[in-house]
């Protein structure tokens, strides 16, 4: 400790301290005879050595460097400017991409998100993601595990009006949530407060929060709005605050869990142990997932010998970090994959500027060679130059951070759904962090060459071609690929006519529906809703097509997607049978299955009669469907099946109806007739068609964005290409000269130039396409609308090469014409 703060003095005081010792070696060289004053010693070296003793040499050497490496920047200013852009969007676009990871991460903006966890069901044989309100109230009083207990009920569907009836009503989106939400998930109001434990209290005033969005589109950034009463399902709500939009949960309003029953009429959420809510908690100090695993297993068994019909034997809550949670989603797996090509970009923009360096350098040779006569070790030589590359490298971060805040304004600006765009620590770290990682890749591999006393010919720049031309390759592969996957969607055929169908969510389990009440509306409204205008056919289904509710079954690692659905759902469908027959009105323990199934599951063709093999005792098949995507986007092989509709699916049941005109005019007259059965609903209407154009919409968004990082990356890989030419017009202008004075045409000194670039292109290429293969593959597993993705597709590959080829040619172009005007007479003097 003594001799850091002495050391710190030291730099501290420097500049006395220099002063005092220039005062006291004048007044020693004073005091010696004039005739032994030159056996005084090398002042210069004299003050050096002192220096060392202080401790700060090594800050004086990095002072010059970085002083020295300034100036020969600012000299080379064309140098400056290309590679300040090159790595600047090398470091740019990952550095965006690595945000929008972050910012996606559901519990990444809370405190400590590593102690806040989502709980889930777990018993022998038995997996539940959410857990129902009467169970989420007893862990929360019992549970010593968890400091805090939070539960969600979101997507919730409602009317929203103004208190005193102006404008029209509008159904909106509702978020129930306990109080404890917010501030555990690191929510901050956008204006006024959020929810308190007082709001929660039987005897409060109801009160709500509306989304920043909603309140901007719907109340015109009106202020005056806080404070204020609204109408959420004709009930009064006070409007206390604004969620801010960096919210991972969109809907337009949120109130208070305590209040779901005085909003949503007929509700009987506190003791409907069928409701399911997303729950959360925060883990008590010190206590690990395991441990509160143990402690909720013993809770459940008290909670069993109270509800022994709805816990299970040997049940627990699973506590997974919501960080780990978020990871496991395919829209993040998709993110993460999409973030790894983009990192591709800064690996080409390292190997382009490798590149430029050692283009560079042959200007520089003369200099540094001089530099090593006078007595510079290698060692010091590549220390000043990887200074240069280090100083380049951090200006280009600098640059790479603000391009990333302006496309993330951009986004946020035209999508209103982008987090805090201010770059925090873990943005600035990863930037500079990002940038002495450039640095080291492109600057120190260079430096060692240029220094070196033996050349190892080309080698260097080789590998740098190489490397920049499989990362761009791959990019525009998969851009290619990508846009192939895209043309066939459009023109896939899913199996039926999604055009003309619309269908009718009408949430009666929320109501507090049972189930033989919920059969009853269901059939009325398929009555009503077969006798509207254009109507051709209408069915009962349990799961809606194109919906965000699957269900299915594995068998022998494949998945096999389940619905249930009435008689009529083959008509309103328009499926068709191969085989065998439909159900019969109240028919049970029968089933329909497609081609695609029956080819795996009985490969003979003998599926009819005989029972599905996951469940032996289970419904027999009766009929082959032909093939039809009705659950995921794009599936070629939809391996599913289909049992007969019952009063148990009614309360989560759709009502399906194809029409013969416009399917948005028969969805607002399908969405009035179920409210006019029950003015309480609030019903949700799809067209089927608008799902399939968001799922056209998000691959085209993912399309854009490849597309973009693939021409960037090209970009680059021209600037490299163009660099490399001109290095070997460069070092072989003597040759060249020679070559034109004896008679070489013009079409042989291009080709000589060419010649050492043909194997890393040809090789770089092959890895690139090899490699795009593989990241097709991955988008491909993300992705179900492109399951039909051909990864060998040959005109995605012989686009690719075409356009490669243009761009290289491009870039040759310019040092090509000045290789073959080269005056041989000059060349020939040239040394």
């Amino acid at each position: 400790m003594r001799e850091l703060l002495r050391r710190l003095s030291y730099l501290w005081n420097r500049r006395r301290l220099e002063r005092e010792m220039a005062e006291e070696m004048a007044y020693h060289r004073e005091q010696l005879p004039p005739e032994r004053r030159t056996s005084f010693g090398d002042e210069l070296r004299l003050r050096e050595d002192t220096r060392e003793v202080w401790g700060w040499g090594w800050f004086d050497r990095l002072r010059q460097d970085l002083s020295y490496g300034a100036r020969v920047l600012g000299h080379a200013r064309g140098f400056t400017l290309t590679a300040m852009l090159v790595l600047a969007l090398g470091i740019g676009v990952p550095l965006t991409a690595f945000r929008a990871v972050l910012a996606d991460l559901q519990g990444g903006s809370a405190p400590h998100p590593e102690t806040l966890v989502h709980l889930t069901r777990r018993a022998p044989g038995v997996y539940i993601t959410n857990l129902p309100y009467p169970q989420l109230a007893f862990y929360s009083a019992n549970a010593k595990s968890f400091r805090q207990v939070i539960g969600l009920l979101d997507r919730q569907p409602a009317t929203f009006g103004e208190a005193a009836g102006n404008g029209a009503a509008e159904p909106v989106r509702l978020a129930f949530a306990t109080a404890n939400y917010c501030p555990e998930f690191g929510l901050t109001p956008a204006l006024g407060r959020l929810f308190t434990t007082e709001d929660e209290r039987p005897d409060a005033e109801p009160v709500a929060l509306l989304g920043e969005l909603f309140w901007q589109r719907r109340l015109g950034s009106e202020p005056a709005v806080i404070g204020s009463q609204v109408r959420v399902n004709g009930k009064l709500l006070r409007v206390v605050g604004l969620i801010p939009r960096s919210s991972k949960v969109t809907d337009e309003i949120w109130i208070p869990l305590a209040r779901q029953p005085y909003v949503v009429e007929g509700s009987k959420l506190f003791t409907d142990w069928s409701s399911a809510l997303d729950v959360y908690a925060r883990l008590s100090p010190g206590v690990a997932p395991e441990a509160a695993r143990q402690e909720t297993l013993s809770l459940a068994a008290r909670l069993r010998e109270l509800q022994p019909s709805h816990v299970g034997a040997g049940e627990y809550l699973d506590a997974r970090p919501v960080l780990e949670l978020a990871a496991d989603r395919q829209e993040f797996q998709i993110l993460m994959a999409a973030a790894v090509l983009v990192l591709l970009l800064l690996v080409a923009a390292c190997a382009n500027l490798g590149t430029l360096v050692l283009a560079r350098g042959v200007t520089r040779e003369r200099e540094i060679r001089i530099r090593m006569a006078l007595g510079a070790g290698r060692m010091r030589v590549v220390r000043q130059l990887f200074t240069e590359s280090l100083l380049l490298a951090v200006l280009s971060g600098a640059c790479g951070l603000l391009l990333s805040t302006a496309v993330l304004k951009v986004i946020q600006l035209e999508h209103n759904s982008t987090s805090d765009i201010l770059p925090d620590w873990r943005a600035i770290a990863a930037t500079f962090l990002i940038a002495l990682l450039a640095a080291l890749v492109f600057g120190l591999p260079p430096a060692l060459r240029l220094t070196s006393l033996v050349p190892r010919a080309g080698r260097a720049r080789t590998i740098f071609l190489t490397v920049q031309v499989a990362s761009s390759c791959l990019l525009l592969v998969v851009s290619s690929l990508l846009v192939s996957g895209r043309q066939k969607l459009v023109g896939a055929d899913p199996g039926f006519d999604h055009r003309h169908l619309v269908w009718v969510s009408p949430g009666l389990k929320a109501h507090g529906y049972n189930d033989a009440a919920a059969n009853a509306y269901l059939n009325l409204l398929r009555a009503r809703a077969a006798e509207l205008p254009d109507a051709r056919a209408a069915s009962t289904v349990w799961l809606a097509p194109w919906g965000n509710v699957h269900m299915g079954t594995g068998w022998q690692g494949r998945q096999f997607a389940g619905n249930h659905a009435d008689p009529e759902f083959l008509g309103a469908m328009g499926l068709r049978l191969a085989r065998g027959r439909n159900f019969l009105p109240g028919e049970t323990g029968v089933a329909l299955i497609s081609e695609a199934a029956e080819h795996v599951l009985w490969p003979d063709g003998g599926a009819l009669g005989q029972p599905l093999p996951w469940d032996p005792k289970g419904p027999t098949v009766v009929g082959i469907v032909r093939n039809a995507s009705t659950t995921d986007i794009g599936n070629p092989e939809p391996r599913e099946f289909y049992l007969p509709h019952s009063s148990a699916q009614a309360p989560e049941s759709v009502v399906l109806l194809r029409v013969a005109g416009d399917p948005h005019v028969s969805a607002r007259r399908l969405q009035e007739a179920a409210r006019a059965l029950d003015p309480r609903l609030q019903p949700t209407v799809q067209v089927v068609t608008d799902s399939f154009d968001r799922e056209v919409e998000k691959l085209s968004r993912a399309l854009a964005v490849i597309a973009i990082l693939g021409v960037v990356a090209i970009l680059l890989s021209a600037i490299g290409l163009a660099g490399l030419a001109g290095y070997t017009v460069a070092q072989r202008t003597r040759e060249i000269g020679l070559r034109i004075a004896l008679g070489a045409r013009s079409a042989q000194v291009v080709r000589a130039i060419l010649a050492p670039m043909n194997r890393p292109l040809a090789v770089g290429f092959t890895l690139g396409a090899l490699g795009a293969a593989a990241a097709a593959r991955i988008l491909r597993a993300g992705m179900p609308a492109m399951a039909g993705l051909n990864l060998f597709d040959p005109l995605a590959y012989m686009a690719a090469v075409a356009f490669f080829v243009l761009v290289v040619a491009l870039a040759v172009l310019a040092p090509g014409r000045r290789a073959i005007r080269i005056n041989p007479s000059q060349a020939l003097q040239h040394e």
